[in-house]
């Protein structure tokens, strides 16, 4: 029993130092195989196996979504005004080069934009600026 309690606060632990849910289910899976430490050794590592991977496959997905933080960055940069730096035509669509933050970015549109147009950034998507043509926008 001590071993699984053992285990347990060290899977834990790991967890509190990661903070990226990573070892919070295997600790379920501990605590949970010290109800059956009467039973043989190769019993407790299938219930601890067991245990672990129900609780991992029903929480994950919920844990994430509601765990994961927005990023400030994006939220700061969107509905920022661009002016188009540059364009690369990629045959089937174009790349816009804008210049925001200190950073270069790739940007895309639905719109058709000429270098020096204001453009609004309407949204973030990957590494990829979406932006929105503002007609007579000011930077």
């Amino acid at each position: 029993m001590w071993f699984w309690f053992f285990l347990g606060l060290i899977f834990l632990g790991v967890e509190l130092l990661n903070y990226g849910l990573f070892s919070i289910w295997f600790a379920i899976g501990a605590f949970v195989t010290m109800g059956f430490t009467g039973f043989s050794p190769w019993i407790q590592f299938y219930v601890f196996v067991l245990v672990s991977l129900i609780t991992l496959l029903l929480t994950r997905r919920i844990a994430v979504k509601y765990l994961r933080k927005k990023s400030k960055v994006l939220d700061r940069i969107t509905g920022k005004m661009v002016s188009i730096q540059g364009i690369e035509d990629k045959g089937y669509i174009k790349v816009y080069t804008v210049y925001l933050d200190g950073k270069y970015w790739s940007a895309i549109s639905e719109e058709q934009l000429e270098i020096g147009d204001d453009a609004m950034v309407e949204k973030v998507e990957g590494n990829r600026l979406i932006l929105k043509y503002k007609k007579g926008g000011n930077l």
